[in-house]
């Protein structure tokens, strides 16, 4: 990574992830990284169900019997400013999930958005999903001076999920954000996933489409900016460029999850994607960033039983 830059993450960034990840556990408890009520993806080592009451409590039990099992994280990325950006910035921030005991159980795969699984099966499931996707800033990269700012969104859809086999594994996401210039985009990953003991390790390909509003807007350049960050960067050399509905980029991700025991886990993830088609072309990418981008991450989790 001889050409990155490595900058910390604003703290502003950083509150702002960990407020809007507050907001849609507040709002929206169902909608986590694992499903509240139906389980979320296929996990062949899942424990059956207990006999449980129909009321639940908020009293401590053990993670194997309990009724409902909340999941406490702190994660920490290291990623791109933002997208196409060479410049890499350290994000903390808290996730809180909960789901069903004797549900099955997400292994911790790179790229899945917070998700409620509607049908409990475990070849096939789909339901609604949630984004928070970040945005882009001058006090990112003054090198992006004239440039319009990106601002972060909420991108919400739904996605489908096939198990062919306990080791395969199939998804496809489609998103919009909140705002209608956000337009639409489309993820599809495939993964391998394989336990080995108190281990579990994903690798998988990745691949991403976005509609023009999507494109035009993450990768587009007006007259007028390219007129205003030449005053100030003439050697950056940036046209006017509009980029156009397509595949944006390719690449694979991988993770190592070690399950400690009932309660504490910790996940090793980490993603290469390059972005390509118009997205590659961009001067946005070319003349200011790069379009390899590398994202790391470490979770460390806790469950405990509520019944």
């Amino acid at each position: 990574m001889s050409r990155k830059s490595f900058r910390p993450t604003p703290g502003f960034a950083a509150l702002r992830l960990a407020a809007l990840s507050g907001a849609l556990v507040a709002a929206v408890p169902a909608v986590t990284g694992q499903a509240l009520a139906q389980g979320v993806g296929y996990d062949p080592y899942a424990q059956q169900a207990q006999s449980e009451s129909l009321i639940p409590s908020f009293t401590s039990a053990p993670v194997g019997s309990a009724r409902w099992i909340l999941t406490v994280s702190a994660n920490a990325s290291v990623g791109p400013s933002f997208r196409g950006s060479d410049k890499y910035t350290i994000t903390p921030y808290p996730l809180v999930s909960i789901r069903r005991g004797g549900q099955a159980r997400r292994p911790a795969i790179p790229g899945d958005s917070a998700s409620l699984d509607l049908l409990n099966d475990d070849y096939f499931s789909f339901g609604p999903t949630v984004r928070y996707r970040s945005g882009r800033y001058f006090a990112d990269d003054r090198k992006l001076f004239g440039l319009r700012k990106l601002p972060w969104t909420v991108e919400g859809g739904a996605f489908i999920e096939v198990w062919p086999t306990h080791n395969l594994r199939a998804r496809v996401e489609a998103r919009h954000g909140f705002r209608d210039e956000d337009g639409w985009v489309v993820d599809f990953g495939g993964d391998f996933v394989q336990q080995m003991g108190q281990f579990t390790f994903t690798i998988g390909p990745r691949m991403s489409w976005g509609s023009d509003k999507t494109a035009r807007n993450t990768f587009g350049v007006t007259a007028y900016e390219a007129a205003l960050n030449n005053l100030v960067f003439p050697q950056h050399g940036l046209h006017a460029y509009s980029a156009q509905a397509g595949i944006q980029s390719g690449g694979a991700a991988a993770s190592l999850a070690y399950q400690v025991n009932e309660q504490w886990s910790a996940t090793a993830k980490a993603s290469y994607d390059r972005l390509v088609g118009d997205a590659g072309k961009s001067p946005l990418v070319r003349n200011l960033g790069d379009r390899n981008q590398f994202n790391f991450g470490l979770t460390a989790a806790y469950s405990f039983g509520v019944n």
